[in-house]
């Protein structure tokens, strides 16, 4: 990795690397404003002789160019409306829920450990915790299999990652409801 951060000033990186770097805004193949797209007016000049010669400027647009602009824009509008720019805050509400689940865990734990066996701990312990997995394993699927690369198997990925979490939750359900409980079992646990 260092010898390759070296050598890529050089030249001497291989053009076929495994890390995956964005484009540029100088590598566009498009042009990236409407003005730079649109033609512009051919101006003619004349003169005429008379006590003093003058120059005026007329500036001369056919319809067809005028239609050709109009074309241009609306074709510009629908790519704007066709391209979904996502910004600098779109994975913040899946930073957010992470947090959470890991906050709300810290007193479920210290209520069973002061308290002991709750069915509401219980119960709480049943969604917070095998969310608080889905959450963990959801990133390490965004960062691994990125959709762009792998659309199929992280499609396949994340689908198996809730079917797992939705039977997760269910056994604690079950585990809950007709055993001891996961605050119950994790006090016998620790105390063997």
């Amino acid at each position: 990795m260092a010898l390759r951060s070296l050598s890529k000033p050089l030249k001497l990186a291989s053009t076929h690397s495994r890390i995956y770097t964005a484009p540029s805004l100088f590598q566009l193949k498009k042009p990236y404003s409407a003005a730079s797209s649109i033609q512009k007016p051919t101006t003619t000049t004349t003169t005429t002789t008379t006590e003093t010669t003058t120059e005026a400027t007329i500036k001369a647009t056919p319809p067809e160019a005028e239609n050709n602009q109009d074309k241009t824009i609306k074709e510009k509008k629908k790519e704007k409306k066709e391209e979904k720019e996502i910004g600098y805050a779109y994975g913040a509400h899946h930073w957010n829920m992470e947090r959470g689940a890991a906050v709300a865990l810290i007193p479920l734990i210290s209520t069973q450990l002061v308290y002991g066996a709750h069915p509401v701990v219980d119960g709480l312990f049943g969604v917070v915790l095998p969310y608080h997995v889905y959450l963990g394993f959801e990133s390490c699927i965004i960062d691994y299999i990125p959709k762009r690369e792998y659309p199929r198997l992280h499609k396949a990925a994340k689908w198996s990652l809730g079917t797992a979490t939705g039977l997760v939750m269910w056994g604690c359900y079950e585990f809950n409801t007709n055993d001891i409980g996961i605050t119950e079992f994790m006090q016998r646990l620790f105390a063997a």
